[in-house]
């Protein structure tokens, strides 16, 4: 076979394997999901789907009738109004959401979601555009503790719901504590209920229930005066859904600049706080 008929094979061969390379593509299970774009699809529809798990102050979801309210659902609420969307509601969770968002149960989550690192592996976070300060509640008169770290002993019991920031933390820094794992519920004051009750020695959850905890119940205090740490609150979409993201982003660089996103919080007594803010560091 001379030279020519040689580079007369190799390119049809090439020609080949081309073809067969962009039928994978086009048939594969990734370029499937990113050609469904999601925020056409929410515009077709007119309608975006949002997971939520309840947090008050700032998700807050009425035991008797279901309704939702807060400071996070007011500025979803809002987003959407201006852009002409409905809004359809599912309850997740915080070890869950990630999941049921790639599952297609919602466009969006929607809640006090913390951006950690392995969570950015399965979804993309809007930036962080709210901080949380972290505290919790002992008894009255329980002394003990001048630092976080003051908790990290053998003969301390620390409840937390299951997923939540304080779960995090207290698993990461503060090994020696016995855990007392609530599961979610629609009731966050739950770890706090556990220390007026005497099954724990702390309760850890968000600053803002916290503040609210102790005014009706004298029998605790607040753990610290300043919160321990702040956590970084974002939105979240599938990995692919940049348009949805950026729509997120928008929607929320407009409640910020025009004061809204302020008001809500205020009008929920939402607290607040910069990372530039005092509070103690992570410790071990």
């Amino acid at each position: 076979m001379d030279q020519k008929n040689y580079i007369t094979i190799a390119i049809v061969l090439s020609v080949v394997a081309l073809i067969v390379g962009i039928w994978a593509l086009i048939t594969s299970p990734t370029a499937n999901l990113v050609s469904q774009d999601t925020f056409d699809k929410v515009l077709k529809t007119n309608t975006l789907t949002i997971c939520y798990a309840t947090w008050p102050p700032s998700v807050i979801k009425d035991p008797n009738t279901g309704e939702l309210s807060g400071f996070l659902i007011e500025a979803i609420q809002s987003i959407a109004k201006d852009a002409g969307l409905k809004l359809n509601y599912v309850e997740s969770s915080w070890g869950g959401f990630s999941a049921d968002i790639n599952a297609g149960k919602c466009d969006a989550g929607v809640a006090g979601f913390y951006p950690m690192i392995n969570r950015s592996t399965a979804v993309s976070f809007t930036r962080p555009f709210y901080y949380a300060g972290n505290n919790g509640v002992v008894k009255a008169g329980d002394n003990r503790f001048n630092t976080i770290s003051d908790l990290n002993r053998s003969d301390i019991k620390i409840a937390v719901i299951q997923g939540e920031f304080g779960h995090i933390y207290a698993q990461k820094y503060l090994p020696k504590a016995k855990l007392v794992v609530l599961a979610e519920s629609s009731d966050n004051t739950a770890p706090l209920l556990a220390v007026s009750s005497g099954q724990a020695d702390v309760g850890l959850i968000m600053a803002d229930t916290v503040q609210e905890y102790v005014k009706k119940h004298p029998e605790v205090k607040a753990l610290f005066q300043t919160p321990y740490s702040t956590t970084p609150i974002s939105w979240a979409v599938r990995k692919y859904d940049q348009k949805l993201l950026n729509f997120l982003e928008n929607g929320i660089n407009y409640l910020e600049s025009t004061g809204e996103l302020d008001a809500m919080a205020k009008k929920y007594n939402s607290t607040w706080y910069s990372l530039k803010k005092d509070y103690q560091p992570l410790t071990q």
